[in-house]
């Protein structure tokens, strides 16, 4: 729904702004309930671009942000009022305005602040849409918990999708009258057997607190990232000849394009592209080392190389207690995950939503450990044969098959935000690049890349100095420009040396 634009017509809209806008103060004023964190947003359009189906409802849309999408409000909007009559018979409601949707109406100011945008509905359709929306929802984890199916399973786990938790206390309030009570433990049932059958990790076995949940993902991300036991284990680690991350550091051969650029004159055009084109060259070696933020070999060659062998962590252990433990052998302990057809749009919009929490909302509580784990996944599955070792080990469990795991792990873009610093990922993947390169075949590896690296940067120098050349003869002064060039390279060669650049060969 479009909100208030002052800007385009101030005449005609500004006092009609200003009532609703009164309006709206004055019946958040009025609620006594604490208002709840902004919870419900918008995918960011760069995430919509990897997978679209993956964020916007196919078939059921919910709330504010998708009741009435036009392709899906004339499919499902009949098959929510017969749910909504099934709930209200069911609990022998007979006056659904009264009873239900003025309890709604009471709290619609909740409903809104758990909205990342504003809207400018009127209350009462408000409540009409998250009365009906609500039992909907009501209606399915009933039949998902009875039948095992929904209409659409997929589209209620959705961010965009999402009903607040503050609804269905309400309705579920109306509906049980005075076994009002027994809500909490009702829905909360609900929540957790759709959740436990969805997740792609396991859920912690200890109860969630049910008063700070939001909605329903956001049961399911505190259940799974918050599912941890305490582990008391000393790792000894071998430290090799040199750092891993020295690699990373390196200057490659274009960056050290751009360093020289610097330092020779070109004629004005050439040297303007130069210049124009330097500042977007860095930018994207930049935003290439955020988006590689964590590198760690894949599964198969860390076995086959450092002979470490991944293996399931204790029953029920989640995210939090992936370990590594070196010993006369080398164990990655890491957590059971369930792959369906329905995992990725699961992974992608716990991961859109732990981002989103991190950056917008103010509770504690919302890191970027799921994110960093997704990271480690992708990371460390390359190809089926990756997929068929930790399948071997049951790490991996479902139906999806290994080459689709593949391809659902590298399709998942890395997170561009800044990561928590001690987090257990980071500590583990430091431990298994660690014993990864000091294997002697690793070594002798590197050094072949190392001296290939600095003779692909000399090259790659000479070829722009060809090129530099090239163009100053085109020009009628090239002679002195050459003597220029060639005075500078005298200096550029003391830096270069006979094989490549001092520091890199």
């Amino acid at each position: 729904m479009a909100s208030f634009n002052p800007s385009f017509n101030p005449n005609s809209i500004e006092k009609s702004w200003v009532d609703q806008i009164s309006k709206t103060l004055q019946t958040q004023l009025a609620v006594t309930i604490n208002t709840p964190p902004v919870s419900i947003f918008l995918v960011p359009k760069t995430l919509k671009e990897e997978k679209r189906e993956a964020y916007v409802p196919q078939r059921v849309g919910l709330g504010l942000n998708h009741h009435f999408q036009p392709e899906l409000y004339h499919k499902i909007e009949q098959k929510k009022l017969t749910a909504a009559r099934r709930v209200l018979l069911s609990h022998q409601i007979q006056d659904f305005e009264q009873e239900i949707v003025e309890k709604v109406k009471k709290i619609v100011p909740l409903i809104r602040d758990s909205y990342d945008l504003y809207h400018d509905a009127d209350d009462n359709m408000l409540a009409w849409l998250f009365a009906i929306d609500g039992m909907f929802l009501i209606d399915q984890l009933n039949t998902y918990s009875d039948h095992g199916f929904a209409i659409e399973a997929n589209d209620l786990i959705m961010l965009e999708n999402q009903i607040p938790l503050v609804v269905l206390k309400e309705i579920q309030k109306a509906l049980l009258g005075q076994d009002a009570h027994l809500q909490e433990d009702y829905l909360e049932s609900k929540f957790r057997f759709f959740c436990s059958s969805n997740s792609t990790f396991v859920l912690s076995e200890h109860k969630v607190d049910f008063n700070q949940v939001h909605h329903l993902l956001d049961y399911m991300y505190n259940s799974i990232v918050n599912n941890e036991r305490l582990i008391t284990t000393k790792v000894e680690l071998t430290n090799p000849a040199s750092d891993p991350s020295e690699n990373d550091t390196k200057l490659e051969p274009l960056q050290v394009f751009i360093k020289f650029a610097g330092v020779i004159p070109v004629p004005e055009p050439f040297g303007q592209i130069i210049k124009f084109a330097m500042p977007k060259i860095q930018k994207i070696a930049e935003e290439k080392a955020i988006a590689e933020e964590i590198k760690v070999p894949s599964a198969s060659e860390l076995r086959k190389v450092a002979n470490v062998e991944f293996r399931l962590a204790p029953e029920n252990e989640g995210i939090r207690n992936i370990n590594f433990v070196q010993g006369k052998a080398r164990y990655c302990y890491l957590p059971l995950v369930t792959l369906n057809s329905d995992s990725e749009t699961v992974l992608r919009n716990l991961v859109a939503y732990e981002n989103l929490m991190a950056k917008n909302s103010f509770e504690c509580g919302y890191g970027l450990e799921l994110t960093e784990y997704v990271d480690f996944l992708c990371g460390i599955i390359d190809n089926a044969n990756d997929v068929k070792l930790l399948r071997e080990e049951n790490i991996i469990q479902g139906d999806l098959g290994d080459e689709e795991i593949v391809k659902l792990f590298n399709g998942i873009g890395r997170t561009n935000m800044k990561m928590s610093v001690n987090s257990k990922v980071k500590k583990t993947v430091a431990q298994l690049n660690m014993v990864y390169e000091s294997t002697p075949r690793v070594r002798v590896r590197r050094m072949i890349e190392k001296r290939f690296r600095a003779s692909a940067m000399f090259i790659a120098f000479l070829l722009f100095v060809a090129g530099v050349v090239f163009l100053v003869r085109m020009n009628p002064w090239h002679m002195v420009l050459v003597r220029l060039v060639r005075a500078k390279l005298d200096r550029v060669l003391l830096f270069v040396g006979l094989k490549g650049p001092i520091g890199i060969a």
